[in-house]
C-alpha cells in the first residue's frame, strides 16, 4: 500500500477532493476492497477512543482472530430489494442482521458484512458511512495539528469521517495496532487510487462500422430519383487525394447524410491530447445556425440535409499563447515518445509442443515489422450541424449536438495478424526443411539432428536463400519477445506468465518474414483472410463522433471566457476515479467521476469556402463573404474581417465554437435520488476546494446521464429489459464556466469554510441537508 502523508496539501481549505498526482491520491481518495460481486465499499466512520468490546460487530461465540473483517461496506449495490423497504424483527433487528442503539449500528453474525446494513440506510439510498473504528480508550490523543483525525480526550464522543487508508496510516504511526486488526488488514488490501478509463473508443467506432449496413437508407451515395444536391451536400470534392476525407476512401455506404440516421454516432468521451486538437475546423452549416440570429427563418428546419444548399465555413483552432506553447511541448513529446518506440524492436517467440521437444525442434523467433506511427498532429476535421440538434438557448449563447468527423487512425490502431505471422514463419521453415538448410544450421548450433521426416526425404534439393533481416544492432536498441504457447494447430495462443513453459535447453531459431505487415480496414489491400476485424467490408479513413457545439451571440464576452478557464482547469478535473470521497460538508460518500466535460477545442472563423460539386476543380456553390465580426475576445483582440469589411454593409457575423463533450441533460430534482443530488452538490463543492468559483451556480448548469461515463453503451441503455441496466444509477457534470474564476484572497476561502458563500448554495441548490465535519 502506498504511504499515506497526514497532512492536508495548503491552500488551508478542506482536504480537495480529487487526486492530482500519485501522493495526494493516496491522501484525498481511496477505493476499499471490492466486494465479491464487483462492488466497490464505502469510506469509513472512525470513533475516538473507544473500546472493541463495546461495538458489538461480532457474537460472543466468534474469536477476534477468526472472524471476517470488519471494514467495509457495499455502496452502490445494497441487497435490499428495490420494491419493499427493509423489515424489522421482532427482537428490534433488521432483516438484515443489524440493530442501531446507542447512536452506533451492531452487527451480529448473521449479517453480510459486504453490504451497507439497511439500518443505515433510507428510502432508495444506497451510499453511507456505517463502519465504527474502535480506539484505545488509553490511546494517544490526536490534534489537528499532528494528524487529520480530529480527536481528543476532552471531546470523547467526537467522531472523524475519513476513509480507511487514511485511518489506518493514522494509526500506524501512533502505534496503535491492536483494537482494530480487522479493520487495518482490510484497509491494507484496497486499491489504491488509479484513473478509470472510458470505454475504448476504437472498439466503439468498430462496433459502428460493423452496423453500417444496416443503415444504407440513410446513405448520402444512395441514387436518389430526384437528387438536389447529393452526396456533395456532405463531401467536398476539393481535398487532396492525401486527406482522409477525400470523396473517393469513402466506400459504400458511406458517407451517411448528416443527422438522418436514428442510431446516433459515437459518442465522443475519450480526452484527446492537447496537440492532436484539429488546427483547421471545416464547418458544414446549410441552415446557417453560425450566424447565431434569434429572428432566424426557420421555415428550412425542417427540410432534410441532402436537399439543403451546401454551406462550408473554414475555421482555425484558437487558443490562448500559453495552450500554445503546451501544444507545442505536447507534441514534441508525442513525436519523441513515437521515436523511442521505433527502437524497441518486437520479436513472436513460438514455443514447441511437448512432441516437437522430443524430437529436438528448436523454438522459432519471427522479428515483427515496425509499427506505424501514431498521429502527433491532426490537420483538419469537419463539423455537421443541424437545427434537429439544438440542445438549449441561454442569454449569452446556444447549445447543439453536432457530428464531429475526425481521422480514423486517431483511434483505431492497426492490427498484426498472428495467424499470419505463423502461417508465414511455417512457410519459411518448410522451405529451410525442403533446401537442406535447417538440417546444417541445427549442426553449426551444435544441437542432435532430428531424423527427416518423410516430407523431407522425398523433397528435392533446391536453391533457396533465406532472406536477409535488416541490421538490428544498427535499427534498435531493445528487443522485446512475446512468447506464444505450443499449440497442436497453427492456432498460437499468447502465453501469460503464469503459463509460460521453460525455454531452458531449446535451441532458438530466428526466422526472418519479409512479407508480414500491420492491417488496417481503411485499407483493404491490407487485410488478410483470418478476420482479425469485426467487419469485412471496407471502411472510411474518418469516422464520425458526437459532440456538444456551443455558440455565442455576438457580441457577448462568456464563450471566450468559457473557453480560456477550460484550457486552465487542472487535469483531474476532467479525469474519472475510482472509489468514494467524503466531500464537506455532504455526510455520504459520493463518486469521483470527472467534474466538467471534456473540451476539444475553441474554433474562431476565417471565411466561407468555395465548394465544388463535381470534383473537377469548378466552383458550382458560389462564396459568399462572411466574416467573425462582434465578439470581444479576451484572448486575442483582433477580429477576423472579409475582404469586403470596407464596404458599407458588414459581412455576417459568425460565432465562434466551444467544443465539449456532450454529457446529458439538466438536472431536474424531482427525477433523481438522493445519491444523485449529493453527487451534483458535490460538482460544485469539488470546484471550489480545486480553488476556483463558479459564480453561476443553477440547475440548468448540472447535466445528468443515464449511466457512467466509463461504462459501455450496452451497459448505459437504458431499457429496462437489459438486465445489465441499473435506471437509478446516474452521473453528473458541471458546466457553464463563462463567469467562472480563480478564488483570491483568503477571505474568499474562509467563507467557503465556514459553509457560506457557493458552498451554501451548492446545497440548497438540491436541497440537501449537511453538518459540520470535524
Amino acid at each position: 500500500m502506498k504511504p499515506t502523508p497526514l497532512v492536508p496539501p495548503s491552500p488551508p481549505m478542506s482536504t480537495p477532493s480529487m487526486p492530482i498526482d500519485g501522493d495526494d491520491a493516496a491522501l484525498v481518495t481511496d477505493r476499499d476492497k471490492k466486494a465479491p460481486d464487483g462492488d466497490s465499499d464505502v469510506d469509513m466512520l472512525l470513533m475516538p477512543p473507544v473500546t472493541a468490546d463495546k461495538i458489538q460487530h461480532t457474537t460472543s461465540e466468534k474469536s477476534n482472530d477468526n472472524q471476517t473483517p470488519f471494514t467495509d461496506a457495499k455502496s452502490e449495490q445494497a441487497t435490499n430489494s428495490k420494491d419493499a423497504e427493509p423489515g424489522i424483527t421482532d427482537n428490534g433487528e433488521n432483516d438484515d442482521g443489524a440493530t442501531h442503539t446507542g447512536g452506533m449500528y451492531h452487527i451480529n453474525s448473521e449479517a453480510d458484512l459486504h453490504t451497507v446494513p439497511s439500518v443505515a440506510l433510507h428510502g432508495k439510498k444506497k451510499r453511507a458511512v456505517f463502519r465504527v473504528w474502535p480506539r484505545d480508550p488509553n490511546g494517544r490523543v490526536m490534534i489537528p495539528s499532528q494528524t487529520l483525525l480530529r480527536a481528543s480526550a476532552r471531546y470523547p464522543q467526537c467522531v472523524t469521517y475519513l476513509s480507511g487508508s487514511r485511518i489506518a496510516a493514522a494509526l500506524r504511526q501512533i502505534g496503535e495496532l491492536e483494537y482494530a486488526k480487522d479493520e487495518l488488514e482490510w484497509a491494507d488490501n484496497e486499491d489504491d487510487p488509479r484513473e478509470i478509463p472510458v470505454a475504448n473508443t476504437g472498439e466503439l467506432v468498430e462496433c459502428c462500422e460493423a452496423r453500417a449496413r444496416f443503415f444504407t437508407a440513410y446513405s448520402a451515395a444512395e441514387t436518389r430519383a430526384e437528387p438536389t444536391y447529393g452526396i456533395s451536400s456532405v463531401l467536398m470534392f476539393d481535398r487532396p487525394l492525401s486527406s482522409p476525407f477525400n470523396p473517393s476512401h469513402y466506400p459504400a455506404p458511406w458517407p451517411f447524410i448528416s443527422f438522418a440516421n436514428p442510431s446516433p454516432p459515437v459518442l465522443l468521451q475519450e480526452r484527446i491530447p492537447v496537440h492532436l486538437l484539429p488546427q483547421t475546423l471545416y464547418v458544414h452549416d446549410p441552415y446557417s445556425l453560425f450566424h447565431v440570429d434569434l429572428n432566424r427563418n426557420t421555415s428550412n428546419d425542417k427540410t432534410p440535409w441532402i436537399d439543403m444548399r451546401p454551406r462550408v465555413y473554414l475555421y482555425k483552432l484558437g487558443l490562448g499563447s500559453s495552450a500554445l506553447k503546451a501544444i507545442e511541448e505536447s507534441r514534441k513529446a508525442a513525436e519523441e515518445s513515437e521515436r523511442k518506440k521505433k527502437r524497441v524492436l518486437d520479436v513472436y517467440r513460438f514455443l514447441p509442443t511437448e512432441e516437437e521437444r522430443a524430437r529436438g525442434e528448436p523454438a522459432y523467433e519471427v522479428a515483427l515489422p515496425t509499427k506505424p506511427s501514431a498521429l502527433t498532429c491532426v490537420e483538419e476535421a469537419h463539423l455537421y450541424l443541424s437545427p434537429a440538434g439544438k440542445l438549449g438557448e441561454g442569454n449569452h449563447s446556444i447549445v447543439y449536438r453536432a457530428e464531429w468527423e475526425f481521422p480514423r487512425d486517431l483511434f483505431v490502431e492497426p492490427r498484426l495478424c498472428h495467424s499470419c505471422v505463423y502461417e508465414q514463419l511455417m512457410e519459411q521453415v518448410r522451405k529451410l526443411k525442403t533446401s537442406g538448410q535447417w538440417r546444417k544450421m541445427m549442426q553449426r548450433a551444435g544441437c542432435e539432428v532430428p531424423p527427416a521426416t518423410e516430407e523431407e526425404d522425398g523433397a528435392e534439393e533446391m536453391d533457396y536463400e533465406m532472406p536477409v533481416p535488416p541490421d538490428t544492432n544498427e535499427e534498435f536498441d531493445t528487443e522485446r519477445v512475446i512468447l506464444f504457447e505450443p499449440q497442436s494447430n497453427s492456432t498460437q495462443k499468447q502465453a501469460t506468465p503464469s503459463s509460460i513453459p521453460s525455454s531452458e535447453g531449446v535451441t532458438v531459431f530466428r526466422v526472418y518474414c519479409p512479407n508480414l505487415s500491420w492491417q488496417t480496414q481503411a485499407d483493404p489491400s491490407m487485410c488478410c483472410s483470418h478476420s482479425i476485424f469485426r467487419t469485412d467490408c471496407p471502411v472510411p479513413r474518418t469516422s464520425v463522433f458526437q459532440v456538444t457545439a456551443k455558440l455565442s451571440i455576438q457580441h457577448d464576452v462568456h464563450l471566450a471566457r468559457e473557453a480560456q478557464n477550460y484550457q486552465a482547469f487542472p487535469q483531474h478535473f476532467f479525469q474519472h476515479w475510482n472509489g468514494y470521497n467524503l466531500v464537506r460538508p455532504i455526510r455520504n460518500p459520493v463518486p469521483l467521476h470527472a467534474v466538467v466535460p471534456q473540451f476539444y477545442g475553441y474554433y474562431k472563423p476565417v471565411e466561407e469556402v468555395a465548394l465544388s460539386t463535381s470534383g473537377k476543380g469548378t466552383t458550382d456553390i458560389d462564396k459568399e463573404k462572411t466574416t467573425a465580426e462582434g465578439a470581444t475576445d479576451t484572448m486575442h483582440t483582433d477580429e477576423i474581417r472579409g475582404e469586403n469589411a470596407s464596404q458599407s454593409q458588414p459581412p455576417p457575423y459568425l460565432s465562434p465554437i466551444l467544443l465539449l463533450e456532450h454529457c446529458g441533460q439538466p438536472i431536474h430534482l424531482s427525477s433523481l435520488s438522493e445519491d444523485d443530488l449529493e453527487e451534483c452538490a458535490s460538482l460544485c463543492l469539488r470546484f471550489n476546494q480545486a480553488g476556483w468559483l463558479h459564480e453561476s451556480i443553477a440547475l440548468r448548469n448540472v447535466l445528468v446521464q443515464p449511466g457512467l461515463p466509463t461504462q459501455w453503451p450496452i451497459e448505459r441503455d437504458n431499457s429496462r429489459d437489459n438486465s445489465r441496466y441499473d435506471p437509478e444509477i446516474h452521473s453528473s457534470r458541471l458546466i457553464g464556466f463563462g463567469r467562472s474564476r480563480k478564488i483570491s484572497g483568503q477571505g474568499e476561502w474562509d467563507t467557503l469554510r465556514l459553509g457560506e458563500g457557493e458552498t451554501e448554495e451548492a446545497m440548497k441548490l438540491v436541497n440537501i441537508l449537511h453538518g459540520e465535519f470535524l
